[in-house]
């Protein structure tokens, strides 16, 4: 991927998904990864509870059936989900097992501002700033050996269901003497009890995201 003048790739650790798009793969190439990631999704199921609409009663073949369709309906959300954003220069990792659910997704992306750059972009994709949260956002200054890194931590209701969603964003601003570079890691969901162990797995996945000048 590029952002003005860089640019970066994400190598996901082990646990994670690189969700690709029509732009990076060739169509027999996503129908290979599409199998492949729903034979990793459908292991992950083998130790933990059962998909929510299979249950533990029934002959084995269906309850694997079950998984197999679970699985794969997964895949394709997240492939699904990647093409919505391929175009605003974003990519999508997906964490696999976490809490014993299908993937959870997490957009990354990555952008170069001026040196003098006062953040404000930044605030607000992490979610610093602006929108309606239940409660002042919770924000963190992170420690990190290659930049100043930020988590935002915040509570929103659905306008239109009345819903909560729970979001955690990760950033990371690094500084060039003509430019700044931010890496953002979003994450969102209704599921709030996700919210701890996507703290420490945005920790995990962000020095994964590397950043390289691109040849001038």
């Amino acid at each position: 991927m590029a952002a003005e003048g860089w640019t970066w790739q994400v190598d996901p650790p082990q646990g994670w998904l690189h969700v690709p798009t029509t732009a990076t793969l060739p169509p027999d190439l996503l129908a290979a990864w599409e199998l492949e990631a729903a034979g990793l999704v459908r292991s992950s199921f083998r130790d933990g509870p059962e998909p929510e609409d299979g249950g533990d009663e029934g002959p084995d073949a269906v309850l694997d059936a079950v998984r197999d369709r679970v699985a794969t309906e997964s895949v394709a959300r997240l492939r699904t989900f990647a093409e919505g954003v391929v175009d605003a220069g974003a990519l999508v990792v997906a964490a696999v097992g976490v809490l014993d659910q299908t993937p959870t997704p997490v957009l990354v992306t990555v952008g170069a501002e001026p040196a003098d750059d006062a953040g404000d972009d930044l605030m607000t994709a992490l979610g610093a700033t602006g929108g309606n949260p239940v409660a002042p956002p919770k924000i963190e200054h992170v420690d990190l050996p290659d930049g100043d890194g930020m988590r935002v931590t915040r509570l929103d209701l659905d306008p239109e269901t009345g819903g909560a969603w729970l979001s955690v964003c990760l950033g990371r601003r690094t500084e060039h003497p003509d430019a700044v570079v931010d890496t953002v890691l979003q994450w969102r969901s209704q599921d709030l009890l996700h919210g701890p162990a996507m703290i420490e797995l945005l920790d995990e996945l962000l020095p994964t995201v590397r950043i390289n000048r691109s040849a001038q």
